[in-house]
């Protein structure tokens, strides 16, 4: 006789069952792409007055795609009264996977009908996007070492030993994983050396080199290009090269190399976020890994003589938005408050109709500004920061903070050049300064996973190569400093999730304790400067395919805060 020994479901007291929901996928976009697989964690909380019992979590989505994968969790017996257990659902996506928003209906339900309202988990799926690697183009090496010409003339001659850099780029939406080359001709009388191996990954946009000897003999008496032909195969095979024969002719000029500006397709996969739908207030969602920046820790710092500039323009009057600039404005003041230490009287923020005009001039002028009768030199400790447009003349000679109602048309009149503006800062006599900047230089405005870019300077291209400031403080005095969400040529991006710059969002995560790699409980600019660095770049990439990435100019060994 078998025996049934699980406790038996009595119905008791009612339970009160809360849930607080968070999605974790593997690469952290909020996103589910193919092969990927992510979790919806449910942590449920009894605050009822008796046990909550036979729970069972159900999630389907509205749309159905067999390489979309619900495994369940098994039933929760019981969760008592101010008790709180954990359970996952796991969603994995096939490689076939096909590119959708999926509603799933989240249902949790108790054995005696004590059940909580639906609520949806929105989920966007994305389909593979192949690689595709193509031949860039190529240069031919007959003098150094390893070759042999009977002219070295950069033209290839039967009889001689030549090396040839091959260049290919990955033009794809993807990257090409564990990508393998080889060379190989059909022509017993052209010897090939070092023409297979491996390129390892080859990212969105990336160009790789391969350099094979090629040696014809006299016999060689090809008419047009030589039978030499390169495949490349990637771990996907997408995205392969098949057979690609080269432009390589006897004493004939190669292509030479042709390099393609690629980036991630945003107007294609435009990816949303993970998000959750419901009723109830018995429901809250966190993605994965966001952190509440808005929840601003007090530190131990204090710092009685330092005085605040914050500016955010978001809404210019001939300009496009910089989106989640005047909430940059918002939620740094807080920081520099609680977390930086300053009094609050001493914290001037300024957003967007508030800099209309000479804002920069009255403000910053070493002689007859704002900030020359509020610093007493030698004391007054200053950082100032600022979110919006940093806008490059089209030259990239110059770049310009820009009022809210400046015209592009008058830049280098209503604009406020770096140059400026740090020669402005170091006349002032200040104890320190500390700039940061949530701005690019880069003549296209601020995107984000939602919001795509625009062209500020009206040149053909995004991009602006920008030349360094000539006014360097920094090199002759350690107590001034510059943090910078970009370098050269990158746009500064948004995020949406925070509703933030995405550098503004790592500068506050770092504040909150996330920078302080020794755990000492004191953050240091070079401690930021690195936690920037390596968050903002690499989430930068997942979310535009480029880089963001953050400098830092001045001495190490300044504490920003202490908690």
């Amino acid at each position: 006789m078998q025996l049934n020994i699980s406790q038996p479901y009595v119905r008791g007291l009612p339970p009160n069952l809360y849930v607080k929901l968070q999605f974790v996928d593997d690469n952290g976009n909020g996103l589910l792409e193919a092969e990927e697989n992510a979790r919806l964690i449910l942590a449920i909380t009894n605050n009822g007055s008796g046990p909550a019992q036979g729970l069972q979590v159900g999630l389907k989505s509205n749309v159905y795609d067999p390489d979309l994968s619900i495994t369940l969790p098994r039933i929760i017996r019981r969760i008592e009264p101010n008790e709180t257990k954990e359970v996952e659902v796991l969603i994995s996506a096939g490689f076939n996977i096909k590119s959708h928003e999926h509603k799933m209906q989240i249902d949790i339900t108790e054995n005696f009908g004590y059940d909580l309202d639906p609520a949806n988990l929105i989920v966007n799926t994305f389909q593979y996007v192949p690689a595709k690697i193509v031949f860039s183009g190529m240069e031919i090496f007959d003098q150094g070492d390893g070759t042999a010409a009977k002219f070295a003339d950069g033209l290839l001659q039967a009889g001689e030993r030549i090396k040839a850099k091959i260049v290919i780029q990955n033009i794809g939406q993807n990257v090409a994983f564990n990508t393998y080359y080889s060379v190989k001709t059909t022509d017993d009388n052209i010897f090939l050396e070092n023409n297979y191996g491996t390129l390892g990954d080859v990212k969105v946009g990336e160009t790789k080199e391969i350099l094979v000897t090629i040696s014809p003999n006299n016999r060689v008496k090809t008419v047009g290009n030589l039978p030499v032909f390169l495949s490349l195969t990637e771990a996907k095979t997408f995205g392969n090269l098949n057979n690609h024969q080269l432009p390589l002719a006897l004493e004939k000029k190669v292509q030479k190399p042709q390099v393609l500006t690629v980036k991630a397709d945003l107007e294609k996969i435009q990816k949303q976020v993970a998000r959750i739908e419901y009723k109830s207030e018995k429901f809250s969602f966190n993605k994965s890994n966001i952190k509440n920046i808005e929840a601003v820790p007090l530190s131990k710092t204090k710092r009685p003589n330092a005085l605040g500039i914050i500016i955010g323009i978001e809404n210019y009057a001939d300009l496009p938005k910089a989106p989640y600039a005047s909430n940059d404005a918002d939620i740094i003041e807080k920081y520099f408050v609680n977390a930086l230490g300053m009094d609050k009287s001493n914290v001037l923020k300024y957003s967007n109709e508030d800099t209309k005009g000479f804002f920069f001039r009255t403000t910053f002028d070493p002689d007859n500004g704002l900030l020359s009768r509020k610093i007493e030199k030698g004391v007054t400790e200053l950082f100032v920061y600022y979110s919006g447009h940093g806008v490059p003349d089209k030259n990239g000679d110059e770049v310009y903070l820009f009022p809210q109602d400046g015209k592009m048309d008058f830049l280098s009149e209503q604009g406020y050049s770096l140059n400026k503006f740090y020669d402005a800062l170091s006349k002032l006599g200040a104890k320190n300064v500390t700039i940061i900047l949530d701005a690019c230089f880069s003549g296209a405005s601020r995107q984000s996973e939602s919001i795509s870019a625009s062209n500020l300077t009206g040149t053909k291209a995004l991009g602006i190569k920008v030349k360094q400031t000539t006014s360097r403080p920094w090199e002759n005095d350690p107590t001034f400093r510059v943090l910078s969400s970009s370098s050269g040529e990158e746009t500064s991006l948004g995020f949406d999730p925070s509703q933030s710059g995405l550098y503004t969002y790592f500068l506050c995560a770092g504040l909150q304790g996330e920078a302080d790699s020794n755990k000492d409980r004191k953050i240091t600019v070079e401690e930021m400067q690195e936690y920037l660095n390596k968050n903002v770049n690499e989430l930068a990439k997942k979310m535009s395919g480029k880089s963001q990435t953050p400098v830092f100019y001045g001495a190490p060994g300044m504490i920003l805060t202490e908690y």
